[in-house]
This record gives structure tokens, sequence and C-alpha cells, in this order.
């Protein structure tokens, strides 16, 4: 190990915790002598402990407050050794002896009185015995001093067997089942007290992998507990790995053990020299130890090497102020430039640090109400605690520095706060809950598409497009998809009123006025037959709802018929609602809605729903899909005052991804194309992850598919699991044969949704595919379903 490592571990020792298991008090023996358990742990075992470096403790010394079995149970699995007494037949203390072999793969030792009569399945193992007058008995207390200074933990059956049966893993043998189980744990785990509790465990293993623990410690970090997070990447002090030694000189920084710090950061910068992330966080221990001018050097430096970094300006700006008091202006026009970069890029809206940056910058320069709305934003789009406490130290040494501010104590006080408060706050202060787990019902999602009213002349014949009518052998849509939406509710116990009713395009084949009439009938005898309200069906426009032959004359028209079906089926007062940035009064004569605020938006409980536009550049001669910036810059404004916790559905028409299967292949310089995505697919996937959507549910090609996907973002939280988003794509439910592929049914998808929030590990989506085949009297069957995780 090098200097620098030596020199960085201190300030991260921590005392060896022993628990110990034994009856209390005085007690009968199997000899029917009477043995002083209290006397011997207080005159032998606590004092040979002590002497050794161990801190001793029985369950009844516990002085937390709960349920002394929780407690001693939770001591069981944490201690680094286990003392366990077997001198009676006591059934306390087998039980909590079982439990230590089956959780903790730590040491243990056993020990009795001479002569106790152990059972055979203890016989075994090694015993340290001790003399009945235990004052006296040297040999018993050099003995448990080897045990106690012994590397060599005792053979543990239980946890060997456990081993045996695949239950448990041992990373010197199977290190990849080992590394993959201890993904897991970190990854189910919810809260710190349970991130300890897998430190516990894997600290006793030897060889442990390094990319779960740096994911350990920055998730106990995220929690607050740097003492932990510094000793989980002790662990792994002699690695090369240049992030190991980065991160543990951040989290001794937080602890206040700034001299170590800077030496694990001086050995990160020697794995890695050109680290800009190593060189901010050690700006940050220089500036706790007051060296102002080293500290922005460094931050100029990782500035220079990483000019996109927000961390590295804002603390590069405050710095520039901290270091000359006296000539505060280069410092407050780094931050002006902050204010004036931060909103050209994409998606700051809805990035927490983003905003956290642009509070500091506007309340640096007098600007408290626009601080407060970002540091609000901020809090709504789940900033993390370091940030906010970030952002109040900065404050705090401004201030310190003799800068003139306002009211800076409240502003500190403010974000101090909200960082430590356990539930996310709502704009203006006031907190918003999270759904409360016990009362909530499964939601279920009705996803249909492509439906296709309309037809279409070839060679002279009129073809209709659509495939269901009421005949011998078939009925009408609304009547077969109303025994199967009936059907699925009943087999899931979910009431009408948490249902929704996704339409994703291609409803009509021309978009002309009639085909609309025919969507409108069937989306009147749908809801009426399930109960369903009219705001639980969501809409957008494919590219056959548009009005080819009306963008010949006015490409601005081209919407109109979808429009006017819209308002007509949602009334006036609803339309508004769903449809909050048209303002079109429907009158022939006025001004169009632009084709990017046609946006549908709805919160209904757990939910919010946006429709996209993925048509604004379709007309007679483009046909392919594009969303594009301004809006998805719109939706993210929709979303400004929704429920971050909510689980957020986007519907568009057009594929995010193509469908797998080759294209067509073309000579010369012809170009091969698949026009069925949407062209800016990447911003828009990137974008709507970055806005917290889940669920992605789209028609256009009547093929079915299924994805989980994500954009890996340099902007992204590492502290916790990466989210997928989900991408359904729906089959045509109503085409008729003419307009399907050899063999391709008619489709359409159930989406139970099964948890009020979306978190890691958990159940939280069945996606169901049903399919009707073209024979007659064919029925509709469940072709696949599938459960995802948060």
């Amino acid at each position: 190990m090098s200097d620098g490592q030596d020199t960085a571990a201190i300030g991260s020792v921590r005392s060896k915790q022993l628990f110990v298991i034994m009856p209390f008090g005085m007690r009968k023996l199997q000899s029917g002598a009477v043995h002083d358990f209290d006397r011997f742990y207080q005159d032998v075992l606590r004092p040979v402990a002590a002497h050794e470096g161990w801190s001793p403790m029985r369950a009844d010394e516990i002085a937390e407050p709960g349920m002394v079995i929780n407690q001693a149970f939770r001591h069981l699995h944490s201690a680094d050794t286990v003392i366990a007494d077997l001198s009676p037949w006591n059934g306390s203390v087998y039980l909590e002896l079982g439990v230590r072999l089956a959780i903790s793969p730590g040491n243990t030792i056993l020990i009795a009185l001479s002569g106790t009569d152990l059972p055979f399945d203890i016989k075994g193992q090694r015993v340290l015995f001790y003399s009945p007058n235990f004052d006296q008995d040297v040999s018993f207390r050099r003995r448990l001093r080897q045990a106690l200074r012994s590397d060599s933990p005792m053979e543990n059956p239980v946890w060997t067997a456990l081993h045996n049966l695949g239950l448990s893993f041992d990373p010197r043998r199977e290190p990849l089942a080992f590394e993959r189980e201890l993904n897991h744990k970190i990854e189910r785990s919810r809260n710190v007290e349970q991130l300890v509790a897998v430190w516990h465990w894997a600290r006793s293993f030897p060889n442990l992998p390094t990319g779960p623990l740096l994911s350990l410690s920055e998730r106990l970090a995220s929690g607050g507990d740097f003492q932990t997070a510094v000793a989980v990447l002790d662990a792994v002090a002699d690695s090369t790995d240049y992030e190991v030694h980065r991160q543990r000189g951040f989290y001794l920084r937080k602890i206040g053990e700034l001299e170590p710090a800077l030496a694990a950061f001086e050995t990160a910068l020697g794995f890695n020299r050109r680290d800009p992330e190593t060189l901010g966080m050690m700006g940050g221990a220089l500036k706790r130890l007051g060296r102002y001018t080293e500290a922005l050097d460094k931050y100029e430096e990782g500035a220079t090497l990483s000019p996109t970094s927000l961390y590295l300006a804002v603390a590069r700006a405050g710095m520039a102020i901290i270091a000359s008091p006296d000539d505060p202006e280069p410092g407050l026009e780094l931050y002006r430039e902050l204010l004036v970069n931060v909103p050209q890029r994409a998606g700051w809206e809805t990035d927490s640090w983003a905003n956290l940056v642009c509070a500091e910058a506007s309340f640096v320069l007098g600007d408290v109400e626009a601080a407060y709305r970002y540091a609000r934003a901020a809090v709504r789009y789940d900033a993390e605690r370091l940030h906010l406490t970030s952002t109040a130290e900065q404050i705090a040494m401004l201030a310190q520095a003799g800068l003139e501010l306002k009211n800076p104590d409240g502003f500190v006080h403010w974000l101090t706060e909200v960082a430590h408060r356990e539930e996310p706050v709502a704009v203006g202060g006031g907190q918003e809950p999270w759904p409360d787990d016990s009362t909530f019902q499964r939601r279920m999602i009705f996803h249909i598409s492509d439906i296709h009213f309309g037809s279409i002349t070839r060679d002279g014949e009129v073809i209709d497009t659509h495939g269901f009518y009421d005949g011998e052998n078939s009925n009408r849509l609304s009547v077969e998809l109303t025994n199967e939406f009936q059907a699925a509710l009943r087999r899931s116990d979910c009431m009408p009123e948490n249902a929704l009713l996704v339409v994703s395009g291609d409803s009509t084949y021309t978009g002309r006025r009639v085909e609309f009439e025919k969507l409108h009938d069937f989306l009147t005898e749908l809801c009426g037959n399930l109960g369903l309200h009219r705001s639980q069906v969501a809409i957008v426009p494919g590219n056959h709802d548009i009005d080819w032959l009306q963008t010949r004359s006015d490409r601005a028209n081209r919407f109109d018929n979808y429009l006017s079906f819209a308002h007509r089926f949602y009334g006036e007062e609803l339309f508004r609602e769903l449809f909050p940035l048209i303002s079109w009064d429907m009158r022939t004569n006025s001004v169009r809605p632009r084709p990017n605020d046609i946006v549908y938006r709805r919160t209904d409980g757990t939910l919010t729903i946006v429709g996209l536009n993925s048509c604004i550049f379709e007309d007679d001669q483009n046909h392919y899909g594009y969303i594009g910036k301004r809006q998805l810059d719109k939706v993210a404004r929709l979303l400004e005052n929704e429920p971050s916790s909510n689980v957020r559905v986007a519907v568009m028409h057009h594929h995010l991804h193509p469908f797998p299967e080759p294209l067509e292949p073309r000579r010369g310089d012809e170009i091969v194309l698949d026009v069925s995505t949407v062209r800016d697919a990447g911003v828009v996937e990137q974008r709507l992850e970055r806005l917290g959507f889940s669920l992605l549910l789209h028609g256009h090609k009547h093929k079915p598919q299924l994805r989980e996907t994500l954009v890996r973002d340099p902007q992204m939280d590492t502290t916790t699991p990466p989210r997928l988003m989900i991408v359904s794509g729906c089959g045509s439910t109503g085409v008729s044969e003419h307009e399907l592929e050899h063999s391709q049914p008619n489709h359409y998808a159930i989406l139970e949704v099964l948890q009020p929030t979306r978190a890691p590990g958990v159940d939280f989506v069945a996606v169901e595919w049903r399919e009707h085949a073209l024979s007659p009297g064919a029925d509709w069957v469940t072709k696949q379903r599938w459960t995802l995780k948060g």
C-alpha cells in the first residue's frame, strides 16, 4: 500500500463490535450448581474484549427504542463477532445462535462452563470451556484473547448448508454469483438502515468486488451516512481504481477528515491525473481548510478539463469571490454567465441540479424571488440531499466572506430544512405526500391503435379498411372490445373508474369527417357499455388522421377534422382541460393552433398521461414522424405542477424504435429508410426519460413490440439503479386484412399498473397481448403476458 493510501486511512478506524448471547443473572445448571452469568460477563468477558479493542454488548445493554427481539436480531446480523455461552440448555441462546449462523457468515465463538453436556450437533464444533472458578481461569482468558485476535472463523454448518443448496454464495468460489447477489441486496434496500445491514452482511467475506461497493457507498452517502460509506471503501483501499479513492476522499471530507481526504484525492490523481471530478472534490476540501487560492486553482483546472460541468462552474464562481472578497466582480460575472448558459441546455427545466445552480446564481445576484423559484423546482424534481446542502454551504460561505446578500441565513435555513425532509416538497413549500400504498387500486390501461375507419379505392374497387362489422360470424368492434374489456376488468377485480382507454392514432384512414363520425360512434358506445367517463379516453393523431386533401389547399388546416372530432367527443370544457395549449375557437376563419400545441395532458390519481403529436410535418407529401424540441419543451412546462411521484405515461403514434425486421434492399443510390419511427427518436427518448416517463405507448406499424430502453446520460444520477423506460407498441386493433401483412392478426394490449409509484426490483406493470386471427369465427386469445419490474 502506498504512503498516500496509508495516510488516507486515518480517521476511518472504528471499534470492532462484539455481541454476547447468554443467560442473565443467577442460573441453575444441569449439574445442580448455580452460576452467576452477569458476574462472568462483567469480570471476564467484557474486560478481555475491551483490552483487545472490541466493543462488547449484551441484549440487556441495548438502549435503542423498539422491540428487544428486533434489536437483538439486528446485532446478531451486524456484529463482527458473536460469543455464545452454551452452558445451560437455554432456548433463547440456541435460537439466537441459530439466527446468527443463518444470517451472517461472520465469526462466532462458542464458550461453555466445563462439564456442560453439549448437544451432539454442537460437540463437533470448537468450544472454549471455562472453569466454574472463572476468576482464576487464566487459561480461558488466554484462549479467548487468541480467538478474538484470530482471522480464522469457526466452521459455520448452517452457512455451508445454505451454500450447498445454492441459497448463498462465496466470492472466493463463485465471484459472479456473489456479485449479482450483492448488487441485488443493494438495489432492494429502501433506506440507510437496510444499506447498513447489507454492509454488515458483506464485510464478513473476503475479496469483495469493487463495483458493488462503490454503489453501496454512494447510496449510503446519499442517505447521509458518510462514516459507513468510508468503511465500505476501506475494504478496497488497495484498489487501483481512481474512483474508489476519489469517492472515499469525498466522504472523508464530509465527516471533517480533511487531511486524510486530501491524501485520498492525491492517490486518485496518481491513477488519473486529468479527472475533473477529483479536482473539484479536492477544491472542496481545500476550501474547508481555508486554502482558498489553492481551491480556486483546482476548480479552474477542473473547469478547463470539463467546461460543461455545472458543479465545477458554480464552485469556481463562488470560490472566485471567496478567494478575493475585495474584488467580487469576476465571480459575479461567472454567475451571470451561468444564468445565461444553463437555460440553453436541453432538459434543464426538469434537471434538479441545473435548477439549484440557477437558484444559487440568482440569490448571489440579488434576485431572491427567482432563487426560491428555482430551488423549489429543484426539490420538485427530486434534488439530492447532498446537492441541497452543498448549495446552502456555498451561500453561507459567501456571506461569511463579506458578500452583500439579502437574508442569506433564511435561504440557507430553508435549503437545509428541505434537504432533511423525508418526503418530496411541492411548489410553495407545502408537502406533497407519497401515495398511500394501502389504499392503492390497480390501474388498467386498454391500449388500442390503428382502427382505420374508412375505405380506399384500388383498381376501381372500394375496399373497406376497417375489418369489424355486424354479421353472422362477426361483431362490430365496439361489441368485441366491450366483451374483452369487461372480462379483463372482472379478472383483475378492477373497477371501471380505475381503467383508461388509450387510442394511439390512425383511428381513420383518410382523415375525412365521415370517418371521424364512425370513430365518435364507436367510442361513445364503448364508453357507455363499460361505464367509462370520456375523460378516461386518451387520443392522439396518427398519419392517417390527417386530411391530406386539405393540405393541398391550406396546409395549416390539416388537423381540422381531428380537432373538431375531439372537441365534439370531449365537449368544450373537458376539451380545454385536456388540450390546455389549444385556444382555437373551432371556426374556419380563425387562426389554427400550431401542430406542436396539439398536446393531450391529464392527471388521474397516480397516473399522468401526456399525448404527443408525432405528425407535425405530416401532409400529402411527407409521411414520417417527428416530435421536435419545441413540443418537448411545452410538455416540460405542462408537467411543472404535476406530482413527480406519479407514474408518467406518454402516448404517440409513430414508433420510437424500428420494428425488428430487415429493410427491403434498394439498388444504386436509392436510400433505405424506415419511415415508421420519429426522425428525432434519440432526442425524444432522452427527454422523456429525463422528464420521468415510465411508459411510452405507440401504434403505427400494425405489428406489436415491447422494449425496455435507456439513454445513458452524463447528468444521470448514479447513486440509484437506472430506470428503463418501457415502450409498448400496439399492433392494429381494427384494420381489415387488406392492410395487414400475411397471417398478422389484429391486436390490442392490456397494461396493469401494479404500484402507485415505481420502485426498483418491485413488480411494476403487467403487459398482456391479445390477438384476433383473421379466420371466420375466431376469438381473441392471449399471445403473451409479461410482468416488468420497476
